[in-house]
């Protein structure tokens, strides 16, 4: 565990839990349903596959973290932030996609939030971050 981690630990952003494969599998699969749809809605509705693309990364990071007992508190903001720290602390990954990850969820957010505009160029870009990172979590996780 990094110093990073432990402190949102520490700062109550990150819970400990049980350990659960089991919902970690299905969290990946989930992750990786996302990824397609992602790629099919790509230039049809680039807001939802966008949203798509980034709800696959932050699910295989979170299923990464079931596997390992954590999960980000409910009760803090800035969730969705501490599962990107958790990321690119704690999972491998020999193509930098998983340090992309904060970004991504920032222009996801500015389509949710600010109607941001995001164009098929840019999907398809992060979608091969989105990509990575779920496929690094799965190669770290042995599965």
């Amino acid at each position: 565990m990094t110093r990073l981690v432990e402190a949102l630990l520490v700062s109550g952003r990150l819970e400990r839990i049980a350990v659960d494969r089991s919902a970690a599998s299905l969290r990946l699969a989930k992750a990786e349903q996302h990824l397609a749809t992602a790629q099919m809605l790509l230039g049809q509705d680039n807001e939802v596959a966008y949203t798509a693309l980034y709800d696959a990364a932050r699910k295989a990071a979170t299923a990464h973290m079931l596997a390992r007992g954590i999960r980000a508190s409910t009760s803090k903001p800035g969730a969705h932030e501490a599962v990107g720290i958790y990321l690119v602390e704690m999972v491998p990954d020999p193509t930098g996609s998983v340090a992309k990850f904060q970004r991504i969820r920032s222009k996801r957010n500015g389509t949710e939030y600010r109607d941001l505009i995001v164009g098929d160029q840019e999907i398809a870009s992060d979608l091969v971050h989105a990509t990575n990172i779920v496929a690094a979590v799965r190669a770290d996780l042995g599965s």
